[in-house]
């Protein structure tokens, strides 16, 4: 079976272009702050470390999701929560780090977990008008 085939890896596909406009225009909106405002540089690199979690954080998610349809019902299930929990003390580790590191900004690297529920919830919105 090719990727193109796998549902979550579709659904993913057709989120990303939302993921990667609302990451851009949070990005633009740092820069402002950064050269206009004269912020902190830790304003930049939280924002980018961020972002990048945010896309490891959303690419896990597809991966063990479409993972978790190939087994039966309840092996999914566990698989799923299983995943869950490695994948949030993953996030809390890396974020951990990004709170200990004194050159990130970790407000600007939480904001962008939001990101992929907000993707979501444009394009449903989206998809419910046409």
């Amino acid at each position: 079976m090719t990727r193109r085939n796998q549902p979550v890896y579709e659904e993913m596909r057709s989120l990303a272009p939302y993921f990667l406009t609302i990451g851009g225009i949070y990005m633009a909106i740092m820069a402002v702050l950064f050269f206009a405002l004269k912020f902190d540089y830790t304003l930049l690199i939280g924002g980018v470390y961020g972002i990048i979690i945010a896309v490891l954080n959303f690419f896990l998610l597809g991966k063990s999701a479409q993972s978790a349809l190939k087994k039966n019902a309840k092996s999914a299930q566990t698989y799923m929560n299983v995943m869950y929990c490695i994948r949030y003390l993953g996030l809390f580790a890396l974020l951990t780090i990004g709170a200990l590191a004194p050159f990130i900004n970790l407000i600007a690297a939480v904001i962008p977990l939001f990101f992929p529920k907000i993707a979501i919830t444009i394009r449903a919105l989206r998809k419910k008008e046409e």
